[in-house]
């Protein structure tokens, strides 16, 4: 089956994860989405963000109603500091033997793909899916500056045509610290979570 890993710290995971998430199914460049949240991001070193724990929780109740949707807890069962991307995509190979991933990521990620660990062995050995962020969308002369041509067309080939949902979690986030609850991004379920673990706060 055709599985798009959708890996991500997802603090908080939000309506915007979701709308994206039906709206590349419905388009039928897969079948299944698999949100994996981070267990140790390196691009977050240093930083604070919530328990692996309550971001797992959170996604629970975001995601509790897609059938074509999973969650994995890979990363905490793992445990790799820092939890590389290619790495991970090893490990679910490893316990779901003929699926099928692929690697979806945002055009902002695209811009700077070049810099992700064994970024090349990522583009060869995996289908990448890419969702639009607006203000982040670069062209084949961005691409070309760190890619050769060939690999350069085949990343431009994973941009998909659909809308912006424009939401980030560390909106959200600066939003509660503000004591705001954005009620159209985050859901009854996902609100209740972070008022009762008092977390952003």
């Amino acid at each position: 089956m055709r599985t798009a890993f959708f890996g991500g710290t997802f603090d908080p995971p939000h309506l915007g994860h979701l709308k994206l998430a039906e709206h590349i199914l419905a388009s039928g460049i897969t079948e299944r989405i698999m949100f994996v949240p981070a267990f140790s991001p390196p691009h977050k070193r240093g930083k604070r963000i919530s328990s692996f724990e309550d971001r797992l929780q959170m996604l629970k109740l975001l995601l509790k109603d897609n059938e074509n949707i999973i969650i994995s807890d890979i990363e905490r069962r793992a445990q790799l500091s820092p939890s590389y991307t290619v790495s991970i995509l090893k490990l679910i190979e490893q316990e779901n033997p003929g699926i099928n991933l692929q690697i979806l990521i945002g055009g902002d990620s695209l811009a700077y793909f070049h810099t992700w660990h064994k970024a090349e062995e990522l583009m060869k050995n995996w289908e990448i899916i890419t969702y639009p962020r607006r203000d982040c969308d670069p062209a084949r002369d961005d691409l070309l500056q760190h890619w050769n041509p060939k690999e350069a067309d085949i990343l431009l080939q994973s941009k998909l045509q659909m809308p912006y949902f424009e939401i980030s979690s560390t909106s959200l986030r600066d939003l509660i610290q503000n004591g705001e609850y954005p009620e159209a991004w985050l859901p009854d379920d996902v609100l209740k979570y972070i008022k009762k673990r008092g977390l952003y706060r």
